[in-house]
């Protein structure tokens, strides 16, 4: 085995490393990027580097990303957090250069660094799915073991993407192979579902407008043009049909002419029309207190009063009275979801609309009544945000130091006298920006981004685009390259779908292993653009 062929295999190594690693372990990302690195210099092949860097121009713009976060440093006092941010940043800096300057990959090696990513990710869901059947989970994001729900979202659409082009477009796959992929894509979009990740299944949505509606631009038939374009209408009528409805039939409260002021049992209820309203009826409606201290130790060992708010709204989600009745009509699953906590019957669905969107209107409804945030991520972000632009405001030009950012949204959230946790960070990543280098980063960082699609022909295709709309949605809610999930997925997938993938490679070359040999040759949906 000649030289250049082990430091291929390491190389090929690396890559799987690092791609298995991102939606599981931090541990594997650092090892597999220093493998990666370690095994490009040992290569010492410096003049072959340099000719094919030199074909690749984009690189150049890429590896500069690093240098823009350097702006930070100038106005920084607490250098022990700021090297460490600078660090956590490397990958920006090795991984354009590195996968743009080593050998090519086939398609067989492509195929198995996406299916590895797949498989992990694959796995990583059926654990969480475990832990949450084997697990009292009070809150959904807990299910995500490895890394934030968020950034597991976006290696979820990926993993999505690459497995329906497989079932679709890599002819030496047998049926069998294509039945399982298909399979695999189906499950992540119930896992998204499933796992509430309201940000996840936005971003699927967009992504799949995006795909129909470049088939509409490009489709060579009219007949197909018409039947996309009905399509997208009808999907996009019926979606916002079925979230009005949900958001109407939660907020519409229809209350009959005359209210029961007593229970069956003789005792007087309480209407609080000005509780909150939850599943078209307000919370404290029909209220009897004295029977629901009563009643509950009848059916439950926990001590009325700590699980009080979520009988309550249970009890109303589910139509029921709050009175002794409301108690006994609650079956021995509805009881065990009260004691863990669990508010509203909606939130026990395994999949639907209404699990992902209930929690959120009720976090609205509580900010409105009583000014909490604390139950809801998205009135956070808007208090980071607005905590993050009263900081900007005074250093807009050079920022406040890239050590330092965290520490001053800290002290600006105690000073507004803030409920929120400290160390949150802004939440989104150009305001994160402006807080450590001022404008001429942002600015730098922003034409960056869109530099690829001026100049390099693998960013004209829909998996490049896919990517990039995760990516670049993902920074207006997420301080997505201030973790190493994060950085790790930006930077290694974005250079590896600019300088390592090859789509008529990666669909066209031949399998290594063929289940059942599909003769039959159909025509395939034409999911990436021509780049010749």
């Amino acid at each position: 085995m000649t030289r250049e062929k082990v430091h291929h295999i390491i190389y090929l190594f690396s890559l799987l490393l690092l791609a298995g690693s991102i939606p599981v372990s931090n541990f594997g990302m650092s090892i597999g990027g220093l493998l990666l690195c370690a095994n490009w210099i040992a290569e010492w092949n410096w003049k072959e580097k340099w000719q094919r860097l030199k074909e690749q121009r984009t690189v150049f713009f890429l590896s500069s990303f690093f240098f823009i976060f350097l702006f930070g440093l100038i106005n920084t006092e607490n250098w022990n957090s700021a090297l460490d941010n600078i660090l956590s940043k490397l990958p920006l800096l090795y991984a354009p250069l590195v996968l743009a300057s080593s050998s090519k990959l086939n398609g067989k090696e492509i195929r198995l660094v996406l299916t590895v990513f797949i498989l992990v990710t694959l796995g990583s869901t059926l654990i969480s799915i475990i832990y949450m059947i084997t697990h009292p989970i009070q809150d959904i994001r807990d299910i995500s073991l490895f890394i934030s729900h968020i950034r597991f979202s976006f290696c979820i659409i990926i993993a999505i993407i690459f497995a329906i082009q497989f079932a679709l477009r890599v002819t030496s796959y047998s049926r069998i192979i294509k039945i399982l992929y298909f399979l695999i894509a189906g499950w992540f979009i119930s896992y998204l579902f499933i796992s509430q990740t309201f940000t996840g299944i936005i971003l699927l949505f967009v992504i799949t407008f995006t795909y129909f509606l470049y088939m509409l631009i490009t489709g060579e038939r009219t007949k197909i043009r018409k039947i996309m374009l009905l399509s997208i209408i009808t999907g996009i009528i019926v979606f916002m049909g079925h979230l009005f409805t949900i958001t109407y039939n939660y907020y519409h409260v229809a209350l009959p002419e005359q209210l029961p002021t007593h229970t069956i049992s003789g005792n007087p209820y309480t209407h609080n029309f000005k509780s909150i309203i939850e599943n078209g009826s307000y919370t404290e409606l029909y209220l009897c207190e004295k029977e629901l201290r009563e009643s509950w130790p009848e059916r439950s060992n926990i001590p009325y009063d700590s699980v009080r708010p979520s009988l309550i709204r249970y009890l109303n989600s589910k139509g029921l009275f709050k009175d002794r009745e409301g108690i006994y009509a609650l079956n021995k699953k509805d009881i065990h979801n009260i004691e863990h906590k669990i508010a509203n019957v909606a939130y026990t669905q395994v999949i639907g609309v209404k699990k992902a969107l209930y929690p959120t209107f009720f976090s609205l409804s509580l900010y409105k009544q009583t000014k909490e945030i604390t139950h809801s991520s998205i009135l956070q972000r808007f208090e980071l945000w607005q905590t993050s632009i009263k900081i900007i405001r005074n250093n807009l030009l050079t920022g406040i130091g890239i050590g330092d950012h965290k520490e001053a949204i800290d002290q600006q959230l105690t000073k507004d006298h803030s409920p929120l946790r400290k160390n949150m960070g802004a939440h989104n990543q150009f305001l994160t920006l402006l807080l450590m280098g001022g404008l001429l980063p942002l600015l730098a960082f922003i034409i960056m981004l869109f530099i690829p699609f001026f100049i390099h022909k693998n960013a004209r295709n829909l998996n490049y685009l896919f990517f990039f709309i995760i990516i670049f949605c993902s920074f207006f809610t997420e301080d997505t390259l201030e973790t190493q999930a994060g950085m790790t997925f930006y930077a290694f997938l974005n250079a590896f779908l600019l300088f390592c993938f090859d789509f008529k490679k990666m669909t066209e070359e031949p399998a290594d292993f063929q289940l059942i040999h599909n003769k039959s040759k159909k025509h395939k949906l034409n999911i990436e653009p021509n780049n010749h």
